[in-house]
């Protein structure tokens, strides 16, 4: 059977999804949740949402640390200067 996704919460690049079999969200017809990418891309199994919230969650954090180190180390791009209109 095909699986919709249906978001239910979106952070960066992560996405917390409810699982149903019908293209229409109804709570009733939720029968496990997963995380994505924001590409679609399946992190995990289908699990409990209490699962599915802590993986989510620790995935939010590992990725806003390494963005952190990215700006401390100053290997990004340095913002180009624009020029006056005269």
């Amino acid at each position: 059977m095909v699986q919709f996704p249906h978001a239910l919460r979106v952070d960066g690049r992560f996405q917390l999804v409810a699982l149903t079999y019908s293209p229409v969200y109804s709570p009733a017809d939720v029968f496990g949740f997963a995380v994505l990418t924001s590409d679609g891309a399946r992190l995990t199994d289908v699990v409990s949402l209490d699962e599915a919230h802590l993986h989510w969650s620790l995935l939010r954090e590992e990725a806003k640390t390494a963005l952190g180190e990215v700006e401390a180390t100053g290997t990004r791009a340095a913002p180009r200067r624009r020029r006056r209109k005269s």
